[in-house]
């Protein structure tokens, strides 16, 4: 028979347990612990889970193997030790010192040091803000996510179609959401809500090029972005003042919007888009709705690459409503990280949209409260910049939730 101790463990209330998410240096200091140990305790608590996608089975099995024998550890296809499979996704485990030890260990391992150099800047690249070089200058903002104020300048926008559609009430209008902290002011003048019809070019172009103008003739610190998928226009845009162009194609639907921002050295938004806005959501099922986008989107990013056009001026926005069903809108938000891996700042708009509306069962003069939870998340999960209609809310939500985030 097994004597059990009957020792009380001590009068008084129960001991406070917490769940921390991520304890920080200030949490060690404040338990008592030797200053001196904290740079030891620290990367104990970093915990970091990185997705490698297609790596061949005996890789997998070297990465693996060699985790665990640091103490921390790989999931990986059930059929990589047979190899049976011709690839496997593996999703690394462990916290900073782990990561440490197995680059260590396989940055000499024949074949693995193109991938060990990439791990090395995912896990241990720590960066906040952003800084983008537009028509050859640069803008950095030192927090993001930046916050790019919408102008539309047309009658059929899904939320503000014809509020602004007088240059006057358009200039004044930027000129508030600059008031009110916007840091790019993205115009366009052809609504790309879902079952839209494009307009002439001529059109466009006399709804956006005499705002943009006045706009850049009272403001130079604050970039103007155009939201077009012509060449054309774009060009004249970029000639008034403008220096990004935010294609909703990612460049496709004019073979030349290419050039033109090489050659104008413009900063560009790439969008996956699947179809065109008249069309897109006839057809919103995916096989692998995460893949497909960050396929598309690192093939769009390859070809401005090849073309010369900088990394610091490109930007990726996987379409949130393009395409889409709510389902694949709010997967493509719980997934976002996923996209860091490109190397480029990710861009989102999600303002007042469908599936916003679905989700609380609102009309779109009433989701605000939906937009800001979708810039809280976008904050949270570290997105460079987010697209909205109501600045001051986005910009109080994001200063809000990052005074926390980096309390001491």
């Amino acid at each position: 028979m097994v004597q059990r101790s009957t020792r009380s463990l001590g009068k008084g209330p129960l001991p406070d347990v917490r769940v921390l998410k991520q304890p920080d240096k200030k949490t060690l200091l404040d338990i008592g612990v030797d200053p001196r140990s904290v740079d030891i305790l620290l990367p104990k608590t970093m915990q970091r889970f990185l997705l490698l996608k297609g790596i061949k089975p005996y890789m997998a099995n070297i990465l693996k193997q060699t985790m665990l024998s640091v103490g921390g550890d790989v999931a990986v296809h059930k059929d990589v030790i047979s190899g049976k499979v011709e690839r496997s996704d593996c999703l690394v485990i462990g916290d900073l010192r782990h990561y440490r030890r197995l680059l260590e260990k396989l940055d000499n391992q024949p074949g693995f040091s193109s991938l060990c150099s990439t791990m090395k800047e995912k896990i241990f690249k720590e960066e906040d803000g952003l800084v983008l070089d537009l028509c050859g200058k640069r803008f950095s903002w030192d927090e993001k996510p930046v916050i790019m104020g919408i102008l539309n300048i047309t009658s059929d926008s899904f939320s503000d179609g014809g509020l602004w559609r007088d240059p006057e009430k358009a200039y004044e209008h930027a000129m508030e959401m600059v008031e009110q902290g916007a840091q790019i002011i993205d115009v366009g003048g052809e609504s790309t809500r879902p079952g839209s019809k494009p307009v002439s070019e001529e059109e466009e172009l006399s709804r956006v090029i005499p705002v943009i103008e006045k706009i850049v003739s009272s403001i130079n610190n604050v970039p103007i972005s155009i939201d077009t998928q012509k060449s054309v226009v774009a060009r004249n845009a970029i000639d008034s003042g403008a220096c990004i162009v935010n294609d909703v194609s990612a460049l496709r639907t004019d073979p030349r919007m290419l050039d033109v921002v090489k050659e104008k050295k413009a900063g560009v938004v790439l969008m996956h888009m699947r179809g065109t806005p008249s069309d897109m959501q006839k057809n919103t099922f995916y096989d692998d709705l995460i893949d497909d986008i960050h396929t598309f989107l690192k093939r769009r990013v390859e070809l401005c690459l090849d073309s010369g056009i900088l990394n610091t001026s490109i930007m990726i926005d996987p379409g949130i409503g393009f395409g889409k069903d709510v389902e694949g809108n709010l997967a493509i938000l719980k997934h976002i990280y996923e996209f860091m891996d490109l190397g480029m700042p990710v861009v989102l708009g999600y303002s007042r949209k469908s599936f916003i509306g679905a989700v609380l069962d609102t009309p779109v003069n009433d989701r605000e409260q939906g937009t800001d939870a979708m810039t809280a998340w976008s904050t949270l999960e570290g997105v460079h910049m987010v697209r909205v209609h109501n600045v001051r809310n986005a910009l109080r939500v994001r200063d809000m939730l990052r005074s926390v985030m980096y309390s001491q």
